[in-house]
């Protein structure tokens, strides 16, 4: 038996087809050209079921065309030797992909066919089947009818993330769109096979539906009226098998929400335990976790920001906004699409945040769902991302510690300023590194509204029409506004930190992008389970892929937890050498101290935590590094908190070691510290106040700052809300500059609020 090919050379003879050839060649050749599409992996397979999808449909009709009349009664036999056309058709994308990589790295060649075979061939099945029904049903306008239906199939994207809260969506074109996210990780193979069984299913069922009318005009044409199912079905297993794909079809549909398919406002709902009416927000909960005074702490820091955004903005919103607040990044992003990223809905009036993330982007987000206020109609949103994320990050004033002025000032002197004008744009927004994109936005927002006023910027943010408002153009203004940014005096640690902070690749400028995400994601989950040898294996097969920075973190961490101290040491002086990543490992000084301190060189351990201390790289850091090397000023104590940062000791153990070293050394104000913070952090809250407050004063500013706010944190867990506002006050006499300055304030308009409200409730 010999393999016939003269049906393909007959139909690869017509000009649709080469046309066809030809193109998908040269998007897959232009792919090849194009960061995160020149590999295969998710973004590959997705063009080319679009791209692909698009011109097998358009390629059905045509063959049906010219070749219809020769396939009367045999539409299996069409079905059959057009389905060879379209294998040859996509094994070109995949051949030229395939041999890219001898050139770009691909990091996961299985699983990138894996995807392959999930995304593109699918979709050009169903696209063939729409256009087979198309090509037998009608017999003029079918190409404008297949490209009405093609549009109106992938606007199921628009419709559906626009109307639900969910950012993905599953799509037969397509096979799967992740959404706008920040979110780097894409687990999706198991669902999109259920998915692909659906849509396989449904494609089987056209296909049927399109040999029943085709069978139905050959019987006219013959003369022989159909009258019976019997004429319509030529077997007695195609009825039973058109039943079975329907029901596959209703099935999964059905299911949707339950198989991660899709997810619906009702069945995010009925996840939740609780929903509660806090007169402008209602908090929808996703369980029990939240209890007593913190519940209603968080409950009212909804409406707090809203009262403060209300002013801010100049509006009276009527309408109830939700927020939804979920368990965990893996709950989040099983139902709306995106774990790690905090999203808002304004056109939904929805909030969607991390139940952890609350105190830090419940602000941000609000924001976007009131200014909807006075967005551009129906998407009460700016009309463009600049102005968008702008607004909400301008609401805020600060980022990574810093005022949002200050922080642009960092980033013209270290030369990783994208072009302004375009970052008012979509397409310009995007491009850039995250926190560049939202720092330089937010500043320049904020420098608007406070020299011009809130009033113009409203109508700014709904038209994007800079000189109707301001009589000025953008480039003006942001003359105007670069002006007012040299007077911020930086120094060396300045630039250090706005390197870290800022020299980044975005997701197009890494290598196999999604895979080192997911290896990445399995490392901290690994880590966080003190699995640490699992951790360390993990983390050394994504360094073998690529270099990333989280990954050099992962590896380190796990050699120092493994008590393979001077592994971590070697590895980490490596890295730190290392000038392509060097400005994005400071933290790293912090480990590589205490891997140091446990090989007993102290000289370089405090050298590790100085360097790290003088680049003020956040709160967290800068009070870690200042802990120790205060605690290096006590020769006789180091070697007795050594355990403390080295050994990897269970909570328990940790208070039973820092009672005992407290009782040793009553007057040691920062054994006190670490037990008092040791004890904040198991929640024995007033143990903790009691042992803080016994501490006359820290040697360092920077500790006796945060042992203040942390006292004032801990009475405003308790309800204490008068004590915890004297407390934040004391810390402002330590604050470092003016993002502490204004976080403290806003701490202690909250405390008056909670007080009010506690007030309110008695009576």
């Amino acid at each position: 038996m010999t393999f016939d090919s003269s049906p393909l050379k007959k139909f690869l003879s017509y000009r649709s087809s080469r046309f066809a050839l030809v193109f998908i060649t040269l998007v897959s050749l232009g792919c090849t050209q194009i960061p995160l599409f020149n590999y295969l992996g998710f973004e590959f397979s997705a063009l080319i079921a679009l791209v692909g999808s698009f011109i097998a449909g358009l390629l059905t009709i045509s063959l049906w065309k010219n070749a219809g009349e020769e396939y009367a009664g045999r539409l299996g036999k069409f079905t059959f030797h057009s389905a060879l056309l379209f294998l040859f058709l996509l094994l070109i994308p995949f051949i030229i992909i395939s041999a890219n990589a001898l050139f770009v790295k691909n990091c996961s060649f299985v699983h990138g066919i894996a995807l392959f075979v999930l995304v593109p061939i699918p979709s050009l099945i169903f696209a063939y089947a729409i256009a087979l029904l198309v090509s037998v049903g009608i017999s003029g306008w079918r190409k404008t009818l297949f490209v009405l239906l093609y549009c109106i199939m992938l606007s199921h994207i628009a419709y559906v993330t626009f109307t639900r809260p969910q950012i993905f969506a599953f799509n037969p074109l397509i096979g799967y769109f992740p959404g706008f996210t920040y979110d780097e990780g894409l687990r999706i193979i198991n669902r999109l096979l259920i998915y692909r069984l659906g849509s396989m299913a449904a494609s089987m069922a056209i296909i049927m539906l399109a040999v029943v009318v085709h069978r139905r005009k050959e019987s006219r044409k013959t003369g022989n009226a159909v009258d019976s199912t019997q004429k319509i079905f030529v077997s007695g297993w195609e009825p039973a098998m058109l039943c079975v794909l329907v029901a596959v079809v209703i099935g999964i549909y059905v299911a949707s929400d339950r198989l991660g398919l899709s997810s619906s406002e009702a069945y995010i709902r009925q996840q939740a335990v609780a929903e509660i009416d806090m007169g402008h927000v209602v908090v929808v909960l996703p369980d029990s976790s939240l209890q007593g005074k913190r519940l209603e702490q968080v409950l009212q820091l909804h409406e707090f920001y809203f009262a403060q955004l209300s002013r801010a903005f100049r509006i009276n919103p009527q309408r109830k906004i939700y927020s939804f607040l979920y368990s965990s990044p893996e709950q989040k992003a099983r139902l709306i699409g995106a774990g790690g990223t905090n999203i808002a809905k304004p056109w939904l009036w929805q909030l969607h945040l991390n139940i952890a993330d609350v105190e830090g982007s419940l602000k941000h987000e609000l924001s976007h769902v009131m200014a909807a206020e006075f967005g551009f109609p129906l998407f009460r949103v700016g009309l463009n991302s600049g102005l968008i994320e702008g607004l909400a990050t301008a609401a805020e004033r600060t980022a990574y510690d810093e005022s949002l002025h200050r922080l642009s000032a960092m980033i013209f002197n270290i030369g990783a300023n994208p072009d302004m004008e375009s970052l008012f744009s979509f397409s310009g927004f995007m491009k850039a590194h995250p926190g560049v994109s939202y720092t330089l936005a937010g500043s320049f927002c904020r420098f608007l509204i406070d020299r011009y006023g809130i009033r113009r910027f409203k109508m700014l943010y709904q038209t994007g029409s800079f000189t109707t408002f301001y009589n000025k153009n953008l480039p003006t203004l942001l003359k105007e506004w670069r002006y007012f940014l040299r007077g911020y005096n930086l120094n060396d640690a300045d630039l250090e930190k706005a390197q870290y902070l800022f020299k980044r690749p975005s997701i197009f400028g890494k290598e196999c992008a999604r895979v080192i995400a997911n290896l990445n994601e399995e490392t901290r989950t690994l880590y966080t389970q003190k699995q640490y040898q699992s951790a360390l294996e993990s983390a050394e097969r994504s360094l073998k892929h690529s270099t990333s920075i989280e990954a050099i973190f992962q590896k380190t961490n796990s050699l120092f937890r493994l008590q393979r101290f001077k592994e971590a040491v070697a590895y980490g002086n490596t890295m730190l050498s290392d000038e392509t990543v060097t400005h994005s490992l400071l933290p790293l000084k912090l480990v590589m101290g205490d891997a140091y301190w446990a090989e007993d060189s102290l000289a370089t351990a405090k050298r590790m935590y100085q360097e790290l201390s003088l680049t003020r790289l956040s709160a967290t850091w800068d009070e870690a590094s200042t802990i120790r090397l205060e605690i290096f000023l006590d020769p006789l104590l180091a070697p007795k908190l050594r355990p403390y940062f080295v050994q990897d000791m269970p909570d328990s153990a940790k208070i039973i070691l820092l009672n005992g070293i407290v009782r040793e050394n009553p007057k040691s104000a920062i054994a006190k510290y670490l037990l008092g913070r040791e004890l904040s952090f198991q929640e024995k809250y007033e143990e903790a106040i009691k042992t803080l407050e016994d501490i006359q004063r820290m040697r360092f500013d920077a500790l006796e700052y945060h042992k203040q706010r942390r006292i004032a944190q801990m009475y405003f867990l308790l309800g204490k809300y008068q004590k915890a506002k004297i407390y934040f006050w004391q810390a402002i006499n330590y604050t470092t500059g003016e993002a502490q300055d204004l976080r403290i304030e806003e701490r202690m308009n909250l405390c008056d609020w909670m007080e009010v409200k506690t007030e309110g409730s008695k009576k």
